[in-house]
C-alpha cells in the first residue's frame, strides 16, 4: 500500500493532491495522510518527461548522498533518519519523485547527481530556512548552482520549487510512511480494514498535475479565435475588394475597347494615336470654287456673308454623310499651325469627325500630343486599343459617371432645347454649290506646307489640347492610407 501525494506547481499550474493509495486501492483518508497543495509552488525547470494525460505520479523518497559527500552530515540536520529512501520503497520498478531539501547549491547539486542515476521522472524542492510562503521567483539568484541557471537545461526532469512549511511538512510524513506495515500511522485500523499481507509496503503516493491552467487556455484560445476571425475578415474583404475592382477594371477596359468612353475628354488619362492608325485617314488636295451667283443682295450672303462650303472627303462621301445641309461648313485655315489652305495645291487631312488640316500637323498631334480633334475633340482614338487601367481611373471614371447622373432634369431640357435650335437654324446655313472635285492622293505625292515661325506651330499644339491632371489621385495620401487602398482598393 502506499499513500498518493499530487501536486500542481502554480508556474505553470501544479496542483499537488496528496491522497492515500495502495498497489491494489487506495487508503481511506481517515487512515492516512492526505493533502492537496494548490498555491505557494514555483516551477524551476520544465525539462519535458513522458506524462500521463498531463500528470507526473511516483513514490516519494529522499535520494541517497555517499558517506564521504560533504553534504552528508549537514543534510541530516534537515531530513529525519527514517526518512524513506531508495532502499525502504519495493523493489519493483517503480517511477520515482524526489523530495531534496535546497540547503545550499553544492547539497542541491550532489542531490541531483544522486537522482540522476533513479527512475526519476520530477522533483520537489524547498529551503527549509526560509519563511513560509510563496518560494522566490524562478530567476532569483538564490536557485544559482556553480554560480548559474543552467542547470535547469542540464536536468533531465522537471523541477518545482514549494513552500518552506508545505516542504518541511512532507518530509516529516515520509519519517511516518517509511518502515514496515506494523509500524505506520494507523497500522492497526489499516489491518482490520484490508488485511493487507504482512510483507506490504504503505509508502507516500505523489500525484502531479503538470497540465497548463484552464483559464489562461481559455484566454489564449480566446485570443486565438479574437485573431484568426480579424485575419479572416480582413483577408476575405480585401480578397472581396480586389475582385470588385478587377471586374470594374475590365468593364473599363471593354468600353474604352468599344468606344464607349473616351479617357482623354473625360479628363482622366492623355492619349495618343498610333501613326498607323493616324495614316489610314485620307488625304485630298484642298479644292475650294467660290459660289458664281453671290450677291450682296440675296438672303444667303446676308445670312453668311462670304461662307461656303467644300467637300472634305473622297467624291462619294458627300452622299455617305446625308444631306448636302449636314456637311461641314467653310474651313480655309489648318487650325493647328493657323495657315490657310491653297486651292487645288495644299494636301490636307480629313479626319473622322469631318475636319481637315495639314497632314504634318495633324500627324504630330495626334501621335504626340492629344488623341482629340483639335476643333471639335472628337476621339479619333483607334477602337481595339485600350492603355493599361488603374483603380485611380476607375474611381475617377465612376466618380463622374454619377456625377452625370445627378445633373438636374432641367439641365437635359435645356440642352436638348439648344440642340434643337441649332438643328433649326442649321437650314439657314448656306448649301454647297456645285460638287467640288476632291482627288484622294497616295502617298507617292509630296506632302508641302507653307513656312511659319519656328515654335509658334507646337506652342499652338498645347494651346488646343484639353488640360488633363494624370497625377494619380493617391499620390498626395499619406503613406497609411496608400498602403490601405493596396490593401483595400475600393476604399477612396
Amino acid at each position: 500500500m502506499s499513500f498518493c501525494y499530487s501536486a500542481v506547481p502554480r508556474d505553470p499550474t501544479v496542483m499537488l493532491s496528496l491522497a492515500p493509495l495502495s498497489e491494489i486501492s487506495r487508503l481511506s483518508h481517515q487512515l492516512g495522510y492526505s493533502e492537496t497543495i494548490a498555491a505557494n509552488i514555483t516551477t524551476l525547470s520544465t525539462t519535458d518527461v513522458a506524462t500521463t494525460k498531463g500528470t507526473i505520479q511516483g513514490l516519494l523518497y529522499v535520494p541517497d548522498l555517499d558517506n564521504d559527500d560533504s553534504c552528508f552530515d549537514l543534510s541530516n540536520q534537515y531530513i529525519p533518519a527514517n526518512a524513506t529512501r531508495q532502499a525502504d520503497l519495493p523493489l519493483t520498478d517503480y517511477i520515482l519523485i524526489a523530495l531534496v531539501p535546497w540547503i545550499n547549491s553544492n547539497c542541491t547539486k550532489s542531490f541531483m547527481a544522486s537522482a540522476s542515476l533513479d527512475p526519476l521522472h520530477a522533483m520537489l524542492v524547498y529551503r527549509p530556512d526560509d519563511d513560509d510562503g510563496q518560494p522566490p521567483e524562478p530567476e532569483s539568484d538564490l536557485w544559482k548552482i556553480d554560480s548559474g541557471r543552467g542547470w535547469k537545461q542540464r536536468s533531465h526532469f522537471p523541477v518545482y520549487a514549494v513552500s518552506s512549511g508545505t516542504g518541511n511538512r512532507m518530509m516529516q510524513q515520509l519519517s511516518l510512511y517509511s518502515g514496515a506495515l506494523s509500524e505506520v500511522p494507523y497500522a492497526e485500523e489499516i489491518n482490520n480494514t484490508y488485511s493487507p499481507d504482512p510483507a506490504d509496503y504503505v509508502r507516500v503516493w505523489t500525484q502531479l498535475s503538470v497540465t497548463p491552467d484552464p483559464s489562461l487556455l481559455a484566454i489564449w484560445a480566446l485570443v486565438l479565435i479574437i485573431l484568426a476571425v480579424i485575419v479572416t475578415v480582413i483577408g476575405g474583404t480585401s480578397l472581396l475588394m480586389h475582385y470588385v475592382q478587377n471586374r470594374r477594371r475590365a468593364s473599363l477596359r471593354r468600353r474604352v475597347m468599344n468606344g464607349e468612353v473616351n479617357l482623354e475628354a473625360l479628363g482622366i488619362k492623355r492619349l495618343t494615336v498610333p501613326l498607323a492608325h493616324i495614316q489610314t485617314y485620307p488625304l485630298f488636295t484642298y479644292n475650294y470654287t467660290a459660289p458664281m451667283h453671290s450677291s450682296l443682295n440675296s438672303p444667303r450672303s446676308l445670312l453668311s456673308p462670304g461662307r461656303t462650303s467644300f467637300d472634305s472627303a473622297s467624291p462619294s462621301s458627300s452622299h455617305i454623310r446625308g444631306k448636302p445641309t449636314d456637311r461641314l461648313d467653310y474651313q480655309p485655315t489648318c487650325l493647328i499651325c493657323l495657315d490657310n489652305f491653297e486651292s487645288k495645291v495644299t494636301i490636307i487631312r480629313e479626319l473622322s469627325c469631318g475636319h481637315i488640316f495639314h497632314p504634318e500637323c495633324i500627324d504630330e498631334f495626334l501621335s504626340e500630343m492629344s488623341s482629340l480633334c483639335p476643333l471639335c475633340k472628337a476621339s479619333m482614338y483607334p477602337r481595339g486599343h485600350c492603355p493599361r487601367i488603374t483603380n485611380s481611373m476607375v474611381r475617377r471614371e465612376l466618380s463622374t459617371r454619377r456625377l452625370r447622373s445627378r445633373r438636374p432634369l432641367w439641365a437635359g431640357f435645356g440642352s436638348g432645347w439648344q440642340q434643337l435650335l441649332a438643328r433649326g437654324g442649321s437650314e439657314s446655313r448656306p448649301t454647297h454649290g456645285e460638287e467640288p472635285t476632291a482627288t484622294e492622293l497616295t502617298t507617292s505625292i509630296p506632302l508641302q506646307k507653307q513656312p511659319t515661325a519656328p515654335g509658334t506651330t507646337r506652342e499652338r499644339m498645347q494651346e488646343l489640347i484639353i488640360p488633363i491632371d494624370e497625377t494619380s489621385s493617391d499620390d498626395g495620401r499619406p503613406q497609411w492610407k496608400r498602403a490601405a487602398l493596396t490593401l483595400f482598393p475600393g476604399f477612396r
